[in-house]
This record gives C-alpha cells, structure tokens and sequence, in this order.
C-alpha cells in the first residue's frame, strides 16, 4: 500500500539529509559567529590590559619626574651653592633616563643652572615650557619641539629640529629666600615612552599613544601614522575618546576611527592626576583577518559534510522514490477499478430509464434501482421474474424473446408497453432489446425502457396548441399571415384570402413579395432580414392597390416568433384597412387649412377696417370738441356735441382694442422682457386710475407685501393687462365698494396678483368664455359691459409671457382675477413675441 500522505519515505529521506545539512552548517556558522564574538572579546580586554599598563608606566614616569624636582627645588630654595645645585641636576638626569636635561630658569628664561652642558647660560622665551605652575607646584606643558633647551634659545642660527623630535617639560616654581621665583624643568623625552609603549604592545598592527586632551600626541609608536606634537582631529568627536574622557569616563573601549582613519577596536584610559590619555587601538580589518582564516578553517569541511549528506539522502531518496512510484501506479489502477464500478454504478442509479438483463427467456438477471423508484418493491424482487410482467404482460414484449437471434444478428428490437404504478398511474414505455452473445450457446438480451409518457402528453399538448392557433387565425377579422425566414408563406387566414382574393392552397410556399415592384421587395426583404436578425416587431404605413385596382392605405405590423433554438424563425404580419381614417385625416386637414385662412382673412379684415376707421374717428372727435366749445352758449347744441364725442369715444376705443387684437394674433409685435419688480408697476397704474375710483367713491387697497415681487415682463403690456383688470372691476363695482389687490410669491417660484371686486360675479359656466374675443358675461351684458376684446387681449398677453390669467367668483359676491408669471432669476432677459 503506497503512502497517500506528502510525508513519503523518499521526502523523509530526502527532507533528513537536508535538515542534517542544515544543522550542521547552522552549528558551524554559530560555531564562527562564537569565534568572531570570542575574538573581539579576547581583543576588547588585552586592549584595555595594555592600555591600563601603558598608563602605569606613563604616569610612574611623569611622578618620578616630579619627585625629583621636588628634591632639587628643596636644595635650591635653601641657596645650596651654584656647583652643588649643577651636581644634583646631572645626577638627576643620570638617574632617570626617560629625561632629555634638568634646569634651573630665572623669571628672564637665562639658564642658571643645568645638566646639559650646552643648555648653561642660554636664555628662552619664559613661555616656551608652558604657562609657570605658583610656586611650590608642579605643571606639565605640552609637546614642545627641539633636543635641548639650546635649540629654543633666541641666539640666531639655531639648529632646525626635525618634525616628531622635542619633549614633555616637566616644571616646578620655586621661591629664593630673597623673593626671586625660579623654575626647575625636567625634558622628559617622548621617545622613550614610545619605544616602552612599542616593547609592551609587541604587535606589528596595533598603535599606542600619549595625548593630552587637546588632541595633541606628545609620545606614539610607529603604526600611530603620527608624529609627536600633531594634533589628530578623530580623537575630538562626539564619541571618541577624548571626548568621553571629558565627559568624566577614566577608561573604556570605543569602535571608529582613532589613531588611524580606518575603523579601529580600541581602548582609552586616562592619567590618574594628570589631563593626559593613554590610547590602544587594533584595526577591526586585522580582526576580521583573524576571522576569516578561521572560517575557511572551520567552512570548508562543514561544506564538504553538508555536502555528503546530500548526497547520501539523494540517493537513498531517489532508489525510495522509484519504489513509491511502483506501488502508486498499482494503486492508481485499483482505485481507477473502483471509481469505474462506483460510477457505473451511480449511472445505472442515476438514470430515469429502465436498464436490466435477461437471459435468452426474458427472466431479469439484472434491474437498476429505477425499478424500485417506480414499482415499489426492492430491486431483488425482480430478479428472476419475466419482463413482460412488469408491463401487464404485455404481449409485444413477450414476442420480442420468441424468436432467437441469429449469430450475426445484432439489430436491436422495440416494442411499446403500459407499466401501471402501485397508485394506478398509467405510463408508456419504449423498450429496446439488443441481444448479447457471451458464446455459441450461451444468450443474454440488454435493453432499456424509457419513460414518454411525458413525450405523448407534450405531443398532444401541442396538437391541441396548434388547433388553438389555426383557430384564432382563422377566426381573426384581420389579416394574418405567417411566413418563414425566406418571406414564404406559411398559413394564411380568411380575412387574408378575401383581402388578397387568392386561396389559401395557392399561397401556401409562395414567396409574399413575388408581386410587388422589384425596388420596393428589395427594401422590403432588406427590412425583414434586419428584424429577423435583432428579433421584436415593427410596423409601418404603405398603400396598396386591391385586385379591384382599388388604392388602399395599410398597416402593416410585424413581429418575430421563435424556433426551436430560441432565434427568430419567421414573421407573423397583420395588416389592417385604414383607408376610411386617412380619408377622414385628410378632410380634416383641409378644413382646418380652410379654418385657419378664413381666420387670417378676418384678422387682416379687421386690421384694415380698424385703420381705415381711425382717421374718419380723429375728424369727428375734434369736430365735436370744437362744436361742443363754441356751443357753450346754447345748452341743448351743446349736449348733442358731446353725444357726439362720447360715441366717438367709444368708437375709438373698439377700433383700438381691435388693431391691438390683431397685431397679438398675426405676432407682428415683439416683447421686451425684462427683470422688473411689479410691485411699482401696479401701482403705477392705480394711481392712473384714482379719478375713475373717486368718481365713483371706490376704495382700492393694495397689498403686495414688501419683497420684490420679481418677474420677466414686458412693462408697458403688463401694466396694459393690469390696467385692463382693474377698469373692469371699477366698471362692475358698485359705488362705495372696495377693490383688493395682492401680490405674492408661490412656493414653485410663481408670482401671483390677485384683483378682487365686489361686482355681479360671472356664471360659473362663463369663468372660461368670457375671456373669449367679443365675449361678454351674461351678468353684464345690460350693465356697464364694454366690447368683450378686453379678457381676450390680457390672455394673449399673458400666455406671450409664459403666464396665465383666470377669473373665480369671490365669497360673498364678486369676482377675482388671477394672474401668474414664472419669477425671474439674476440675469434673465430674453424677447418674446406677441
């Protein structure tokens, strides 16, 4: 049995040897990482050992400078004689060898006294050894450069001293019994504490050297790639050592650059009572030297091992491998066995249909489980039973096993049997048997029943369909056809055949468009092809010419039908007479034209009349003005004169009201719109009218609120509508009464004005009409009316301002009159035509 999990012997192998490997180049690289660690430790602390020995002996040596100074300094300050005190200082210098010469100084820098002889007598500067301690103290100057003090005298021609050659001074400040201050100085020669500083360290890579906090070297070894007496700037930074001494460390180890710009491992420890550091520092590449010889030492044979072990588990993995691949395959084959007979298995029991097998007498040997589905019982209950009795013993089932094939004979056979369910449901079946030879002798039948049942009831589902469809086609009074993707007929109705005058027979495969004009069956099969494609319906209007030579107007609808892959298979058209209703549009059309000239004809007539009236009017009036002045003297002449002129009054005014009629009809004037507040254009107009309202003692209130009421309106037109509704409501109002006007903005942005009078009112069945030309109010047609052109007028006006005008009958008695205008926005201006 194979491994079926990923963790095969082969892998384990293999995953060993690599995971020993591993291991083991993990254990040498922490084996390395332990040496590089072990060996800046062991450098870290031989670093700090020679540095703190370094000290020792620098500050042994400045102390044994000192001390002896003190002694001399005791001997001259007690004024021993001049050859006693030059004894003590060669003797000093004889027993400190680290010292250059001994002297005594005055405060003029002259030599009195000294161990070398070439020193006596010479005078310096008496700042050259540094600033001069208070006596009884000592001090330590810096690198000073030169052999001897005789190289510092002021003598011209002194000697040039080479660069890195000079000395430490060492001095003390004494004071003579006579109050004179002098000063004892040891030359304490760097060279010899480089040479001990070299001596101690014994390695040819690492560098020692005393510096004074300044940065100065006053002693180095060689490898320091510095002179004594230079200054090194590396020493100052904000973590070197100088620094870090400053900042109170006394000892301590730093990593950068130090003596030499390269990075360096080093060590630092200061002078117990002196500003002065000792350094020690090994360039970290010499480090990293030592290290890598270790690891070529210590990496070649891991690699080699690690190396080995893989191959060694390759090995055994891959002969593991070959092993596994045997045993999978043999596997795979069995498993594939059994998938094959479950599947099989899942078909026969997954399939709707009968599958059985019988031996040459038609007694079943085999039945999948659709038996049990339908029967009732368990497979095994049939096992061993005739077929024909499954299917009430069916006699063309019983026949197909009668006769035995021959050897060559392998055509399947079919019959058709009832099956009748446990709950009386009755089902057809297709049988097919097809004989199975296993040997000369030996007969076996396979076959299947299928189930169409439902098959039979589609198919007479459908044959009742189809007779519902010939039905309502023939029963239809519209013309209907059905035709296939190529324009043939497929079916036509009763309603067709009378249009048309052909029988069904003769169209019936004929294409529809063989007797139209050939232009016109291009466009039309053109337009079929593309409906067919996209699918959907159309229609469209064409006339035809009737077997009587008769022109009809037709329309034509059209739609697709779908075939059996869901794509459109044909058209289904049906055309309808409308030839009564064009007749009917037509004559309509024309009198309408008809209408619409005659109503041109009047206005053009009245616009003519009315100008050929006004100069005759002009005439009378004056005349009867000036008739009616120089008649003053006799009344009754007089009034026969203002008869006159009040007729022409009136006259004038019809023929005005008609030129303005026409001129809003024919749209010959132009609106100037413009962005007004109406508020003062209403009042405007009523203070117009306050003779007429005190004439006849009407009170007008106007409330119009106190925003703008802004709107797009011709001015002079809209106080003309204004003027208009307000000399009616006068008119019609008794006298004493009150007219309200009110302004206000709606809430869709609407500017309202309202005019309401106490008057007769209007018929609610005249609120419409009376703004009419020549229309009047049945309430006012014996009172005051005037010509009926004045409502017309204001709702030509108004509907050329996009606006509406309407008349409702007030509480109480009265009418009120409506005007709305849409508000103007900033900027709005645009003509309009009348």
């Amino acid at each position: 049995m194979p491994h079926s999990s990923r963790w095969r012997p082969s892998i384990i192998t293999a995953g060993a040897g690599v995971l020993l490997a591993a291991l083991l180049l993990a254990a040498t690289g922490y084996s390395l990482w332990r040496d590089r660690r072990d060996l800046n430790a062991e450098a870290a602390d031989r670093q700090a050992l020679l540095a703190r020995v370094l000290e020792d002996h620098a500050s042994r040596s400045l102390d044994a400078a000192q001390i002896a100074l003190t002694g001399l300094a005791d001997v001259a300050s007690r004024g021993s004689p001049p050859e006693v005190l030059q004894a003590l200082l060669g003797q000093t210098q004889a027993s400190l060898g680290f010292l250059r010469g001994v002297a005594l100084l005055d405060a003029g820098g002259h030599v009195l006294a000294a161990a070398d002889p070439a020193d006596r007598g010479v005078q310096i500067a008496p700042a050259a050894l540094g600033p001069w301690p208070a006596p009884g103290h000592d001090a330590i100057g810096g690198f000073v450069a030169g052999r001897s003090l005789a190289t510092l005298s002021r003598r011209a021609g002194a000697a040039v001293v080479p660069p890195g050659v000079g000395f430490i001074p060492v001095t003390r400040a004494l004071q003579l019994p006579d109050g004179r201050v002098l000063l004892l100085a040891a030359l304490v020669n760097p060279d010899a504490l480089a040479n001990f500083q070299q001596l101690t360290l014994n390695d040819e890579h690492s560098a020692a050297a005393l510096v004074a906090l300044n940065g100065q070297l006053l002693a180095a070894t060689d490898r320091a790639e510095h002179l004594a007496g230079e200054r090194v700037a590396a020493l100052l930074g904000a973590s070197a050592p100088l620094a870090r001494v400053q900042a109170g460390d006394e000892h301590g180890r730093w990593d950068g650059p130090g003596l030499r710009p390269e990075p360096q491992l080093g060590s630092f420890r200061a002078l117990r009572t002196r500003p002065l550091v000792v350094l020690v520092e090994l360039p970290q590449a010499e480090l990293r030297s030592q290290w890598l010889t270790n690891v070529r030492d210590m990496s070649l044979p891991a690699l080699a091992l690690a190396a080995a072990l893989l191959v060694l588990s390759n090995v055994g993995a891959a002969a593991l491998r070959g092993r596994e691949r045997s045993l999978l395959a043999l596997s795979r084959a069995q498993r594939k066995a059994a998938d094959r007979e479950s599947e099989l298995s899942a078909i026969f029991g997954s399939v709707q249909d009968l599958l059985f097998r019988t031996d040459a007498g038609g007694h079943v040997t085999f039945i999948n489980e659709r038996y049990a589905q339908l029967s009732g019982f368990a497979v095994s209950h049939a096992l061993g039973r005739p077929l024909q009795e499954f299917f009430g013993g069916s006699r063309a089932v019983a026949a197909a096993f009668e006769q035995a094939p021959s050897l060559d004979d392998q055509l399947p056979r079919h019959a058709r049997a009832n099956w009748t369910a446990p709950n009386g449901e009755a089902r057809s079946f297709e049988i097919t048997l097809v004989p199975l030879r296993r040997g000369p002798d030996a007969l076996e039948w396979v076959g299947s029943a299928t189930d169409v049942s439902g098959l039979m009831r589609a198919q007479s589902e459908l044959r009742a369909q189809l007779g519902l469809a010939r039905s309502l086609l023939a029963s239809s009074p519209l013309p209907i056809s059905v035709q296939d993707r190529d324009g043939r007929y497929l079916d036509v109705n009763r309603a067709w055949e009378q249009l048309t005058g052909r029988k069904r027979a003769d169209l019936l495969g004929r294409r529809a468009l063989s007797d139209v004009d050939p232009g016109e069956a291009q466009q039309l099969l053109a337009s079929d092809a593309e409906l067919l494609a996209r699918g959907g319906e159309t229609s469209l209007e064409t006339v035809w010419t009737d077997p009587n030579g008769r022109r009809r107007d037709l329309f034509i609808s059209k739609s697709t039908f779908p075939g059996t892959d869901g794509r459109p298979m044909g058209l289904v058209v049906c055309l309808m007479d409308i030839s009564e209703f064009r007749d009917a549009e037509r004559a309509t059309r024309a009198a309408r034209d008809a209408a619409l000239e005659a109503s041109n004809a009047k206005s053009e007539f009245i616009a003519n009349v009315s100008h050929e009236l006004r100069t005759p009017l002009q005439s009378i009036l004056g005349f009867s003005e000036l008739g009616e002045m120089r008649a003053r003297q006799d009344p009754r002449l007089a009034g026969m004169f203002a008869d006159v002129h009040r007729a022409g009054q009136r006259m004038l005014a019809l023929v005005n009201d008609l030129l303005d009629l026409s001129k809003i009809e024919q749209s010959n004037e132009p609106l100037n719109l413009q962005r007004h507040d109406l508020r003062p254009l209403v009042n405007e107009v009523a203070a117009e009218l306050q003779p007429l309202l005190q004439g006849r003692r009407l009170a007008l209130g106007c409330t119009l609120g106190s925003l703008p009421l802004v709107a797009m309106v011709d001015a002079p037109r809209f106080q003309q509508v204004v003027r208009n509704v307000l000399a009616n409501a006068i008119k019609f109002s008794p006298e004493g009464a009150r007219i309200d006007v009110q302004g206000r903005r709606s809430p869709d942005d609407q500017v309202l004005i309202d005019v309401a009078d106490r008057g007769p009112g209007i018929p609610p069945a005249e609120l419409e009409s009376v703004f009419e030309a020549f229309v009047q109010s049945s309430a006012t047609k014996d009172g005051a009316g005037g010509t009926g052109l004045g409502l017309a007028i204001c709702r030509r006006i108004m509907q050329a301002h996009d606006g509406r005008i309407w008349a409702a009958n007030r509480d109480g008695g009265g009418t009120v009159l409506h005007l709305s205008l849409p508000g103007a926005r900033f900027g709005d201006t645009s003509p309009a035509t009348l």
